[in-house]
Order: C-alpha cells, then structure tokens, then sequence
C-alpha cells in the first residue's frame, strides 16, 4: 500500500493541468491549488508581469518556495506551473508526500490552447509557438519518466481520464491520509459555554460562602456587642442599686434623727410644764 498526502499534476504549459485539476479536485472533494494563482496572489501581479518584473532565477525561486509548501498539504489537488521542466531533485523531494501524476497532450493541442490567450504565458515565443512548443515537448520527456503515472489529454472526456486515474490508485492500491478536521464553530461554542457555567458555577459558590462568612461575622460582633451591653447595664444597675441603697439609708438616718428630735422636744415641754 501506497500512502500520500496529495496529487501534484505537472506538465508542460497547455498540457491541460489546470481544468483536469479542477475537475478532479471536485470529484474527491478535496482543494484544489494552482501554483501560478499562489504565486499571482502573492506579488499581486498577473504571472507574465511577475517573470518580467523579477526575472527568470527569481521567478523560478519563488515558484519553487511556493511548490514546497503547497505540497504539504492534505487532501489537495496541486496543479504546478509548466513555464520550466521540474528538476530531478525537486520531484524526488515531492514524491515522499505526493502521487506524481504527469499530464501531456500532443504538440498540435498545446499549440491550439496556447493560442487561445496569448500573452498569458511569459515563458511562450508567441512568434513562432510551434517550434517553441515542439522544444518544450523534447524537455518534459525525461520528467515525465520519473512521475507515478501519466495522462494524456490530447483526445477524450474529462470524466474518462477521471476515471482512469481512480483505477490507477485502487491498482497500486494509493491512499491518502485525511487532514484534522477543525473543531466546528457549534463545539467550540458549546466548550465555551461549558466553561462559562462552571465558571459562574464557581463564582456563586464564592459568594455564598463569602455572604456566610460576612452573617457569620455580624453574628459574631453582634453576640459581642449584646454581651458588653448587658455587662454594661448589670453594671449600671448594681451601680444604682448601690446609690439607692445609700440615698435610703440616708433618708431613713435622717427621719429618725428626726423622729427623736421631736419626741425629745415633746419631752421637754412636758417636763417645763
């Protein structure tokens, strides 16, 4: 068994890359990447103004850094830019993750696509395009050997060829391992809300013990409080019981010393008499 994470289709340019690409990426539901798009989207510059602005060695630099990241990836149809021969280092290094497939058309169909929009192409001598055509078929032969399997696209359906690609891999018996699927926005939501009732769970708890803590305290201050009044006015009262007791022994000293006086005076008037 063959394990991958993609397939990569290079080519050289009109071999039909990028339309069975799509197709195929639709048909398996993966993603599909175009390598010149990447590269457009990245100088924000139509991929003929890019080769003229940077040059053939950088060009060739930044499609390559392109190329290696792109071919990381899970799940995805990869269509490569076929303005020059992939080198033999470069597809060795693809092949540990990709199915290499290889697509060529006769040299009369890519000069019929070619044709079609020019300008497009920056590599292209569109002065005599079937000479340049013919030199671009010769330099894509060595390459093409080297790919897991290859598809012509001179003649035929797009399904047809769709097909024959899926009885190559149920052949050599080719799966691809499947990306990590991201935690939908729902489960993400529903963690979070999760989180948000334990946390507010949490901060009752908090504060009822923190509402026990405070009753318990005023209780306590209270009970404290009640305890030093009432010691307070037992107090008070022995106190004033104290002062009555005096005040009335005073005033019973006071109307006995008046009692004898009077009876004393009562005595004396007698005796006068």
């Amino acid at each position: 068994m063959i394990v991958k994470r993609n397939i990569i289709l290079i080519g050289s340019m009109g071999s039909g890359k990028s339309h069975f690409g799509r197709n195929l990426a639709d048909l398996k539901g993966w993603q599909f990447v175009d390598t010149d798009r990447v590269l457009e989207g990245r100088f924000g510059l139509p991929i003929a103004e890019i080769f003229k602005k940077i040059g053939e060695k950088a060009f060739r630099r930044a499609e390559l850094d392109v190329l290696k990241k792109v071919s990381l990836y899970h799940e995805a149809v990869i269509s490569v830019g076929g303005n020059f021969p992939i080198e033999q280092r470069t597809l060795r290094s693809l092949k540990k993750f990709s199915f290499i497939i290889g697509i060529r058309a006769a040299q009369y169909r890519i000069v019929s696509r070619v044709n079609r929009r020019v300008g497009k192409r920056p590599t292209m001598d569109y002065t005599n395009v079937s000479a340049f055509v013919h030199n671009m078929i010769q330099s894509w032969k060595p390459v093409y050997k080297q790919c897991d399997y290859v598809l012509d696209t001179t003649n035929g359906r797009t399904y047809d060829f769709m097909k024959a690609i899926e009885q190559q891999f149920e052949a050599l018996e080719v799966q691809f391992k499947t990306r990590r699927q991201p935690k939908s926005t729902e489960t993400v939501d529903q963690h979070k809300l999760v989180r948000t009732e334990q946390d507010n769970e949490r901060q009752s708890v908090k504060q009822i013990k923190l509402v026990k803590q405070t009753r318990l305290s005023k209780k306590t201050k209270s009970s404290t409080q009640r305890t030093t009044v009432s010691k307070e006015m037992r107090a008070g009262t022995k106190q004033q019981k104290g002062r009555r007791h005096e005040k009335n022994s005073t005033t019973n000293k006071r109307w006995r010393r008046t009692r004898n006086e009077r009876s004393h005076s009562g005595h004396h008037k007698k005796s006068n008499t």
